[in-house]
This record gives structure tokens, sequence and C-alpha cells, in this order.
């Protein structure tokens, strides 16, 4: 291959180390506690400077040697610096594009499960095919609820078996119910939250009810917590912490909807409560967005620390903390996955690596859903996701 056909293979890798790069960076930026109006024009940025590269690769095909005929000239010359630069953030890019990413997913296709994970099962169930048009309601976007291939209203309900070694015998076969993300602003509509509660309070009771943040986005629709989140019940209790969208949103009203609706509404501290006889160190991380974090100091490590967490992000904070579970989400699993690559953009310091499903390190264990909704109503190959988790004992030899 060579000429112009060997120049556009070289073109196009190199834009895929280029959006890689740039997308990292919005990732890395949106897991930060920054200003909303920035994020919301950076996201625009990166996407124009995304498309951007098309030109440099253009002006590449049309001048692909000024700066090799530079290095050739007989006498002695420096380099026109924007040729050096230019044909540099190239190299770069080519390298990202055709070592690093295509290395980074292979390595996620062939991540073998974390020894704590027993069994996964999902089970879809599709409430577009059942109610339709009504789903849609009257929020943010309506339009993108409607695009062809948009899985917004396939929900699966997933079972997962966990193995943990520190768990109190009592505790054995303990569910835990965790729902995350809903994000409140009237698409999808009421309709489709209250059939989704009607699923999971057609199953068993948990023993704990889970909820991880981000409920509203809009300053009325904290009315929609009570009747459709304080439907939940657990033979246990009822935990709950805030997300970032909540802080825009009158986050006091939104914890006293939650305490209302029968939550403990953990914040970032801790509570030990009493679950099946055996007390359990309950901490709540809302961090980065509410500060200070929690403070462990003269909480006991034994027998149990359940941990909510918005964001993933705060995982290895949990590590260091001698977290036992770590309940997370925020991320929506990317909301929109391509095949074989997974996730493209993730609100996370760690782009891409806690993405959605479970992680153990160290002793702490992490499972990230993908949510309910968004403020975007958008799902592409990455339903929306409520998960029920049993726990059981590590056999140790």
């Amino acid at each position: 291959m060579t000429g112009t056909p060997l120049l556009l293979v070289v073109a196009a890798v190199a834009w895929v180390g280029h959006a890689c790069v740039w997308t990292a960076l919005l990732s890395n930026l949106f897991g930060r506690p920054l200003p909303k109006p920035f994020l919301k024009a950076w996201r625009l940025v990166t996407a124009a400077i995304i498309l951007a590269f098309l030109q440099m690769c253009w002006w590449l095909l049309t001048h692909p040697f000024t700066f090799l005929d530079d290095l050739r000239v007989s006498r002695p010359v420096w380099p026109d610096p924007t040729d050096a630069l230019g044909f540099g953030y190239v190299g770069v890019c080519l390298v990202v594009g055709g070592l690093v990413f295509p290395a980074i997913t292979v390595l996620r296709l062939t991540r073998k499960p974390p020894p704590c994970l027993v069994s996964e099962v999902t089970r879809t169930r599709d409430l577009w095919a059942e109610f339709g048009e009504p789903l849609i309601g009257d929020g943010k976007m309506p339009f993108v609820a409607r695009l062809p291939g948009n899985q917004l209203f396939r929900v699966d309900f997933t079972e997962t078996t966990l193995a943990l070694p520190d768990l109190p015998h009592e505790w054995e076969g303990l569910t835990l119910l965790v729902v995350s993300d809903v994000h409140f602003h009237g698409t999808p509509s009421r309709l489709f939250f209250d059939r989704v509660i009607d699923d999971v309070l057609s199953g068993p009771t948990p023993d704990l009810v889970c909820l991880i943040g981000d409920y509203v986005d809009t300053d009325t629709h904290q009315e929609w917590i009570g009747p459709v989140l304080g439907r939940l019940s657990a033979t246990g209790a009822k935990l709950a912490i805030l997300g970032n969208h909540d802080k825009h949103h009158h986050p006091l009203q939104v914890r006293e909807a939650l305490g209302d609706a029968g939550y403990a509404v953990i914040g970032n501290g801790v509570q030990t409560l009493t679950v099946r006889g055996v007390p359990c160190v309950v901490v709540g991380h809302e961090g980065p967005w509410f500060v200070p974090p929690p403070d462990l100091t003269g909480a006991p490590t034994e027998p149990f620390r359940l941990c909510l967490s918005h964001t993933p992000d705060n995982f290895y904070w949990g590590v260091a903390n001698q977290i036992d579970l770590m309940l997370c989400g925020h991320v929506h699993g990317g909301a929109i996955r391509v095949p074989v690559v997974g996730s493209i953009f993730v609100p996370s310091i760690y782009g891409r690596r806690f993405d959605q499903g479970v992680f153990e390190r160290a002793g702490t264990v992490m499972v990230v859903g993908r949510g309910l909704s968004g403020k975007e109503p958008l799902r592409f190959r990455c339903n929306p996701q409520v998960m029920r988790i049993t726990l059981v004992r590590r056999v140790t030899r």
C-alpha cells in the first residue's frame, strides 16, 4: 500500500488517537467538581477539536513532506516550528491510536472476572413494547428518546451473587437492591419508573435498599421521590446518598424528600446499623461534589464496612479505608457503547476503567451499576439497570 491510500490509513489511525486523547481529557474533567457552565462549554469545544483534526489530516495529505524537506536542505536550517509541532502531535496520536488504544481494548476484552463474582444473570424487560409513547413524557430532549436504536426503555434487571471472605455467617444470602441515577426530569415519564418499581416489588423483599444518587434534574421533580422511590421496601434498612446532579437542585430538599420516603440519608458520613442482628458500618461518600469526605477515624473495621459512593472514582479511597463492599453509579456504563470497544465517554477521572461491573482489589469489592436514566435520555447498547446483589461467604483454603 503506497501513496494516498497509505496516508489515508495513517490519518485514520491518527484521528482515532486524537479522539482518544481529547475524550480522555473530557472524561477526566467531568469526574471533577467543576462548574457546570464550564463543563458544558468544554464538551462542545472537545467535539469541535475532534472534528477539526479532519482538517489537519487534509493538510497532511496535501502537504505531507514539508517538515522532511526542511531537514533535507543542503544548508543548515531550523524546520518550521509549526510543522514540527504538528508532526510531533500526529506522532503521539499515531502511538495512541495504533498501539495504546488497541492494547487497552484487548486487555478489557480479555479481563477475567474477579474472584468474588460467583454469578451474574440479567433479565431484560422491553417497556417500550408494552407501553410505547406514554413512556416519553414531557422532559428534556424527548426527540432523543425517539431515536432509532435508543434502548432507553429496555431495562436490565441484574441478579449478581458475590462471595466475600469476611462476610458474617448471619449474612449468608443477604440481598441488596441497588438503584442509581434515576434523573427525574420528565423523560422518561412517571409511567416508566412506576413500571420498573412494580417489577422490583414483584420479587422478594431485599434486606437493604441502596440508592446511589442523582435523583433530580429540575427543581420541581423532587415531588417524584416519595411516590416512586418511597414504594421500595426492605426487611432491614433503606439507605441513600446524593449525587452531583442533586447538588444543583436544592440538595437539602432532596435529602428531606428521601428522609420522608423512609431512607436513612448517610451523606458524607458514617452510621452503624444492625442488619440480621449484626452491626454494619455504613459509609456514605458523596465526594468530590460534597465535602468534606467521610471521616472513618474511630469507626470499627469489623465485622463489615459497606460504602455507598456515587462515583467509582472513590474506589482507591475505599481500598485505603478497608471498605468491604462499595456500591456505585454515576457513570451510566458510558451510556453509548460500541461493538468490541465498549464505552467511549465515561465521566470519570479514570476514563473507562470503572465504567460498569464488579471490581476487586486488596479485599475491597466494588459494584458499578449503569443506572436507570440520565439527563440526556440516550442509551445505545447500554440498557438501564437495576441490580439485586446477593452476598455469600467465600470458601478459603
